[in-house]
């Protein structure tokens, strides 16, 4: 059976307020690596030295096994994560919530994404990319224009607590996380 190009996923989203959405991108990426595809992955909104995932990710995109895809990884300068007292974010909405540096930061993740979408990678990842775009750190005709130089096979993957209604249109699957019951505390490094 063959796929039309009407068939083929182009867009998927990972929205939610629960724990899951980057999770879900690891999943994906660690599959498609070892069928031998290559991946992409932009971070809009952490940077590795506190990111618990970043060691495996840099393992991974060293590795140079026959079969085994290739993996690029980059962090955005767009950081909030253990920025507060206790490793609590630095919200967008607060005063100097948002820095010209973010700004720049998530530019260059964007333009990162254009060039894997561009090449045709088969997987690219913008882990929290909509949640930067809906504080207009980048502008949602930025991410249409990305979106809209997509080559197939790529598949593009976007997390983010939402998103727009013409986005939720375009993706070809949409899954989401509930919080449904937390404990109150994350296990350090593992969760969120």
């Amino acid at each position: 059976m063959t796929t039309s190009a009407t068939d083929r996923e182009r867009i998927r989203l990972y929205l939610g307020t629960g724990c899951g959405k980057t999770t879900a991108t690891f999943g994906l990426a660690l599959r498609a690596l070892s069928k031998g595809m290559n991946v992409t992955m932009v971070f809009f909104d952490k940077l590795e030295e506190n990111s618990s995932e970043g060691r495996a990710l840099k393992l991974l995109a060293e590795s140079k096994s026959d079969g085994f895809g290739k993996l690029s990884v980059t962090y955005t300068g767009v950081n909030r994560v253990g920025a507060g007292p206790g490793g609590s974010f630095r919200f967008y909405s607060s005063p100097n919530g948002i820095l010209p540096e973010d700004i720049a930061e998530a530019r260059r993740g964007l333009n990162l994404l254009r060039e894997a979408c561009e090449r045709g990678d088969e997987i690219v990842i913008a882990d929290e990319m909509l949640d930067v775009a809906r504080v207009n750190m980048i502008s949602w005709d930025e991410v249409k224009e990305v979106l809209h130089s997509r080559k197939d096979p790529a598949l593009v993957v976007l997390t983010g607590r939402k998103a727009p209604d013409w986005l939720m249109n375009e993706a070809t699957t949409i899954s989401s996380t509930v919080q449904l019951k937390h404990h109150g505390r994350a296990l350090e490094g593992i969760d969120c």
